[in-house]
């Protein structure tokens, strides 16, 4: 079934993006396509965050083992139950992704795909980072300045705490963009789809302390890394961790590479034990 007439049975249904959630319908086929082909055409398992009207949703019904899709909003959930009644492998689930813990949708490895509302993108995203070491590989649809953030590298404007985090355990690129006018309504920008293929995971632990030593550092991104982390995080000799992690001091947040980021974090944790011991 089409994009557009997807849409018209939402619509008959009475089911309308909502700009309350960030809510942009996907109307072109061919990006829907492309999308779910990203990560080959034998998915396995798969959690969709926002069906919507069922751009990917019917897609990925057919290509995955098993599909399960969090939608918020009431009407959109009962428009994907009956849109996708036929297959055994689908579940759609009422509710906010940003309530459920992400990992315990599978309990092994799968991939997540969606096209993300604008007003959860970065609070998803961290979610995943810090609940989902399962997820293997994403597909993810941002408005273009979110897609940017994320892959941004050291140095530049975009460049902050969700570009050093992914880095780290993620390969993430931006594999296409797509024109605001492949949506409904339409929005004021731009879109990208941003691919990541899982590198490796970190401890609980130490993933713990590197977002603790992030947050304390990058609202202070102009100032130099020891001043930055004593404004953010006080009761810790910086001095001496960034010593330990072989980092200049006087480098400024944003141009810390998120290999010294992670080496700081250790750096840090040893401290941190020391002081415990």
């Amino acid at each position: 079934m089409r994009c557009g007439e997807l849409l018209e049975l939402a619509k008959a249904r009475g089911a309308f993006p909502k700009k309350s959630l960030g809510q942009n319908f996907l109307v072109d086929d061919r990006i829907a396509d492309k999308i779910v082909s990203l990560l080959g055409s034998d998915l396995g398992y798969v959690l969709e965050v926002g069906g919507g009207h069922g751009a990917l949703s019917l897609r990925l019904a057919e290509v995955s083992r098993e599909l399960v899709i969090v939608e918020k909003d009431k009407v959109l959930s009962e428009h994907l139950k009956d849109l996708l009644s036929g297959y055994s492998n689908v579940k759609v689930v009422e509710g906010d992704i940003l309530d459920f813990q992400l990992g315990s949708f599978f309990p092994f490895a799968f991939f997540i795909f969606s096209n993300l509302p604008y007003n959860i993108s970065s609070p998803f995203m961290f979610k995943l980072w810090d609940e989902a070491d399962n997820v293997s590989a994403f597909v993810l649809m941002f408005q273009k300045e979110v897609a940017d953030r994320l892959v941004a590298s050291c140095g530049t404007k975009a460049y902050g705490i969700l570009s050093v985090l992914f880095s780290l355990c993620f390969e993430v690129k931006v594999v296409f963009k797509v024109p605001r006018h492949c949506f409904w309504p339409r929005p004021e920008v731009d879109s990208a789809v941003v691919l990541g293929r899982r590198t490796k995971n970190l401890d609980v632990e130490i993933k713990g302390i590197l977002r603790k030593v992030l947050d304390a550092a990058f609202p202070y991104r102009r100032k130099k890394l020891v001043k930055a982390l004593n404004l953010g995080w006080s009761g810790i000799d910086w001095q001496l961790v960034i010593k330990e992690a072989g980092v200049d001091g006087n480098l400024r947040p944003d141009a810390v590479v998120p290999e010294q980021w992670l080496a700081i974090a250790y750096a840090c944790r040893n401290l941190l034990n020391k002081t415990k011991a």
